[in-house]
C-alpha cells in the first residue's frame, strides 16, 4: 500500500489468523492406515473387475454413498467431523462449483432461509449457472495443459481455445463420454493468440499439447492418464515397477496415434505463421525403440487395447482414434468411470480414493473401493452425466462436513472431514474481484491504463495466474505457497490500490455507507471470508481501530490482513 505500516499490519494479521483458526479447525484427528502393493503376477490380474462386467448399472442416491462410507469408517473406527454451518457450506459449494465467493446478500438470505432442502436447491442453482460451465472448463484446461510439453502451444495462447471449447460443451450438456471422444478424435487448425481463440476448434489442443519426435508417445500417456487415471508412461522403457503394465502394452497403445501429425499454418497473405494444425497422415506405423541399440530400427508395433484385444492393422488414422475413443468411453471400461468419479470426489472433499487422482490401476492402493465403485457405477448409469455426478457428491453428508487436519501433512482423513486445500489460480482471482471489485482497472482517482493487446484481460491477471497456477492432479498437501505469491498479494500496487479507503474502491464505499464500526467489520468479513466474524475477532478489530486512531487506515489494514490470510486463500 502507499502507506505500508508493516509491523502493525503483520501483527494484526497474526491476531486475526489466530482467531480464525478456532473457527476453521475442528478438534480430533484421523487415523492413517498405510497399505502396500499386492504381490500378484500381472498375467493373472483382471484389468476390468468381474463385478463391473456382470453388474447392471444403476444411479445412486447421496444417502447410499453416505451409508457405504459410514460402514467403512465404522470398521476403521473413524469418527466423522460435524456438519458445516450454513455459512461454511455456502462458501465451499459456491467456490467449488463456480470458482467465486458468495455475496453478502446471498449469505444472509441463505442463513435466514428455513427451507430444509435449501442446500440441495443451492447446489442445483449453481450447477445450472454459466459460472459452473466456465469454472469447470478452466479446471479441466489446467488438468490437460499442466502436463503439456509443447511450449509453442502454451506461449502463443492456443490453449484458450480449449478452455472456450470445454465451456461450450458444458453449456450444451455434453456427457463426459462425448467430450472425451471428441478430444481423442479431434483434428483441425487452432490459431495463435488468445484473442483469436475459437471455441469450435479447441478440441484439437488436447493432442497439440505435445509435439516433436516423442509427441505420439506423450499423447498415448496423456490419454491414459486423463481419461483412465492410469499412468502407464513408466512402461515406455521397461515394465511398470508397481503395476501390471508391460512395455509392449504401452507401445501398442501408442500405435493408435501412429498416423497423427501436426504442422504450422502459414497466412497466405502475410506469409507468417498464424496457427498450428492437427493432421492425419496417410501412412506410418509405430516402432517400439530398440533399447539395446537406439540407432537400430525399432520393432513394428500394431494397435492393441490395454485389455488385450487387438485392433485391425493398417487402418487410417481417424478410424484408429475412433476405435480407441470407443474403447476408452465404453461402459464396460471401469477405469473411465472410476477415474472421473475419483477426481470429482477429490476436488470436492480434498482427497480421493486413489491418491494422487491420476494414479489408478489394478494394483494401486485404493481406499474404500466399494464407495468408489458405487460412484463410478452411478456415473455410467447416467450416461456419464457430469452435473449429475457433481450433484450426487455435493449432496452427501461426507461433502458437507467441516474441515479437520491430520497428525501429518500426508495423512488421509478417510473422508471423516473435508481436507483443506488451496484455491486454484482462477478461483483465487475471482475471489479477489468479489472482495475488492474489478481488477486490471485504474487505481482509485488515477487514469485508466492501456492493457497489452495480446492478453485476454490484462497483464495482472496473466501474471497472477502464472504465479498461482498449479497442476490440479497434485495432492492437496503437495500444493505449497511461495514467496513470490505472498509478495504479490501483499505488495502488488493494483491489489493494494483496490484496498484503499479512497475514491471508488469497495472499502471507501463501505465505510461511507456504514458509520458503525461493528457493522462495517461484519460486512467486511462477509465480503472477504464469506462468514460473520467471531466475537473475539470483532474485539480485536475494535482495539486495532482505536489504536490506529484513523478509521480509514485501520480498515485498510484489516482488509489487507483478511486478503492475505490462509482462510481467504483456501477452500474450507
Amino acid at each position: 500500500m502507499a502507506h505500508l505500516r508493516s509491523d502493525r499490519m503483520l501483527h494484526l494479521a497474526f491476531l486475526l489468523v489466530a482467531a480464525a483458526w478456532l473457527v476453521l479447525v475442528s478438534p480430533g484427528r484421523s487415523e492413517d492406515k498405510k497399505s502396500g502393493y499386492s504381490s500378484v503376477e500381472p498375467d493373472k490380474v483382471e484389468i476390468i473387475p468381474k463385478k463391473w462386467k456382470s453388474h447392471s448399472p444403476r444411479p445412486a442416491a447421496p444417502s447410499e454413498i453416505d451409508r457405504l462410507l459410514a460402514e467403512a469408517q465404522r470398521n476403521d473406527q473413524v469418527q466423522p467431523a460435524p456438519r458445516t454451518t450454513d455459512e461454511q457450506f455456502l462458501r465451499r459449494v459456491t467456490l467449488d462449483l463456480t470458482g467465486r465467493l458468495p455475496t453478502p446478500v446471498e449469505i444472509n438470505q441463505f442463513v435466514r432461509d428455513s427451507d430444509r432442502d435449501k442446500r440441495g436447491k443451492v447446489i442445483d442453482r449453481l450447477l445450472d449457472s454459466d459460472a459452473f460451465c466456465v469454472h469447470w472448463a478452466k479446471r479441466w484446461h489446467d488438468v490437460i495443459v499442466s502436463r503439456a510439453t509443447n511450449d509453442l502451444v502454451k506461449r502463443t495462447g492456443v490453449t484458450r481455445s480449449l478452455e472456450l471449447w470445454l465451456a461450450q460443451q458444458m453449456r450444451e450438456q455434453r456427457s463426459w463420454g462425448e467430450i472425451a471422444s471428441k478430444l481423442i478424435t479431434a483434428s483441425g487448425e487452432v490459431k495463435f493468440g488468445p484473442m483469436n481463440a475459437d471455441a469450435s476448434r479447441g478440441a484439437a489442443v488436447f493432442l497439440l499439447c505435445h509435439q516433436g519426435a516423442d509427441a505420439n508417445v506423450e499423447r498415448a500417456a496423456e490419454t491414459s492418464r486423463v481419461f483412465l487415471g492410469i499412468q502407464i508412461q513408466c512402461a515406455q522403457c521397461h515394465d511398470h515397477p508397481s503395476d501390471i503394465w508391460r512395455r509392449n502394452q504401452f507401445h501398442e497403445l501408442t500405435a493408435f496415434y501412429a498416423r497423427v501429425g501436426d504442422r504450422l499454418v502459414r497466412n497466405s497473405e502475410t506469409n507468417r505463421f498464424e496457427g498450428i494444425a492437427l493432421v492425419s497422415r496417410p501412412f506410418g506405423e509405430h516402432l517400439m525403440p530398440n533399447l539395446a541399440d537406439p540407432r537400430q530400427r525399432g520393432t513394428l508395433t500394431h494397435p492393441k487395447f490395454l485389455t488385450g484385444e487387438s485392433y485391425l492393422r493398417g487402418r487410417p488414422d481417424q478410424e484408429r482414434r475412433e476405435a480407441l475413443a470407443q474403447w476408452i468411453t465404453s461402459k464396460d471400461n471401469y477405469w473411465f468411470s472410476a477415474a472421473f468419479a475419483n477426481r470429482v470426489w477429490a476436488d470436492l472433499l480434498g482427497q480421493g480414493f486413489y491418491q494422487p487422482v491420476d494414479a489408478l490401476g489394478p494394483l494401486q492402493s485404493v481406499l474404500y473401493p466399494e464407495v468408489l465403485y458405487s460412484l463410478a457405477d452411478s456415473f455410467r448409469a447416467t450416461d456419464y452425466d457430469i452435473r449429475g455426478l457433481y450433484r450426487l457428491v455435493a449432496n452427501t453428508e461426507a461433502y458437507q462436513r467441516q474441515i479437520r487436519l491430520g497428525d501429518s501433512p500426508n495423512e488421509h482423513l478417510r473422508f471423516a472431514a473435508a481436507y483443506p486445500s488451496r484455491l486454484d489460480a482462477h478461483a483465487l482471482w475471482n475471489s479477489l474481484e468479489c472482495a475488492l471489485g474489478p481488477l486490471n482497472l485504474s487505481l482509485p482517482g488515477g487514469p485508466a491504463r492501456p492493457q497489452p493487446r495480446f492478453l485476454p484481460r490484462g497483464f495482472l491477471e496473466f501474471q497472477f495466474k502464472d504465479a498461482f497456477g498449479f497442476d490440479p492432479s497434485l495432492k492437496a498437501d503437495e500444493v505449497e505457497g511461495s514467496i513470490p505469491q505472498a509478495l504479490m498479494l501483499m505488495n502488488n500496487p493494483v491489489l493494494n490500490g483496490r484496498m484503499l479507503a479512497a475514491g471508488d474502491a469497495m472499502l471507501s464505499r463501505l465505510l461511507r455507507s456504514t458509520r458503525n464500526d461493528d457493522e462495517a467489520i461484519e460486512s467486511l468479513y462477509l465480503r472477504v471470508l464469506g462468514r460473520k466474524p467471531t466475537s473475539g475477532e470483532v474485539q480485536t478489530c475494535r482495539e486495532y481501530i482505536a489504536q490506529v486512531g484513523n478509521r480509514g487506515e485501520a480498515f485498510e489494514d484489516i482488509l489487507w490482513a483478511l486478503v492475505n490470510s490462509t482462510e481467504f486463500q483456501s477452500r474450507r
